[in-house]
């Protein structure tokens, strides 16, 4: 079933929506990469774990809510009023609660190279909601993209979250992004190894909106050699195989985090129609 809107669906934000489908998109990306990359490159999923604790307003807090066991335990209490003249000889009635508080599986791709000893050509990233708040995930995402910088391979980012602070690299592109018209909803940047220099980092910068189809990109492998990879392709596939139009996603309400106003009353037109 496809997704009532042409690019990016707003209601997969959500933070019990979003891992299930950031997933399924990586699980995409990676199938479309190798129907199309030539010899001797694959792209293959890999994972790394997240605490998905955040810090705002002083406090910590899991960004992606935790999954608990509850479980009644012992009688239910009775309305009427017991008169105690004696210590009772059964545990009152109570609940187990168990809070599951698991790392979240943040699942990315690696294009690598099998003639060079599997070498990593380029690392395409989703973002996470962890990622754009302040707390350890950002703070090992952004030692990660570094690390990437740094080194001859490649970086993607598609950043397809409206809500957080961005991951820019270089505050001279987060004040070039300010500068789009309209300003967009979702980024994709996309850094070329062979771009950099000690001076300057090179980034083709993807924009788009709400009502924008997510953009088709060039995914660099060497100078001179890369190949296309159509995220709108790979949202249609990840979201029909989903659960998201099947009971996931409550689309009689408002999305989270909320739409302007614009953008509102377009987003309920087109669930209308």
């Amino acid at each position: 079933m496809p997704s009532p809107f042409p690019g990016m669906d707003p209601y997969l934000e959500a933070p019990d929506i979003w891992p299930d489908f950031h997933n399924a998109l990586a699980g995409e990306i990676r199938g479309q990469l190798n129907a199309t990359l030539p010899q001797p490159y694959y792209a293959r999923l890999e994972m790394r774990p997240e605490v998905g604790v955040v810090e705002e307003g002083g406090y910590t807090r899991r960004v992606v809510p935790d999954v608990a066991v509850v479980r009644h335990q012992g009688n239910a209490p009775v309305g009427s009023v017991a008169l105690l003249d004696a210590p009772r000889s059964q545990v009152s009635a109570f609940y187990e609660f168990a809070p599951l508080d698991e790392p979240i599986e943040h699942h990315f791709v690696e294009v690598r190279d099998a003639s060079r000893g599997h070498k990593l050509v380029t690392l395409i990233e989703i973002v996470s909601p962890s990622n754009k708040r302040r707390g350890p995930d950002r703070q090992s995402y952004l030692q990660k993209q570094q690390e990437v910088l740094a080194s001859d391979a490649s970086l993607v980012e598609i950043d397809l979250l409206r809500t957080g602070e961005r991951l820019f690299a270089d505050p001279r592109l987060a004040e070039f992004v300010a500068s789009i018209e309209p300003r967009p909803d979702y980024l994709v940047l996309v850094n070329r190894a062979w771009q950099r220099d000690k001076l300057s980092r090179g980034f083709r910068v993807f924009p788009a909106t709400v009502r924008d189809l997510l953009p088709c990109i060039d995914i660099p492998l060497r100078e001179g050699e890369e190949v296309l990879l159509d995220l709108q392709v790979a949202f249609n596939r990840a979201y029909d195989s989903g659960p998201y139009r099947r009971g996931a996603v409550d689309y009689s309400s408002p999305p989270q985090p909320p739409l302007g106003d614009e953008d509102a009353a377009w987003a309920e037109a087109l669930l209308r129609s």
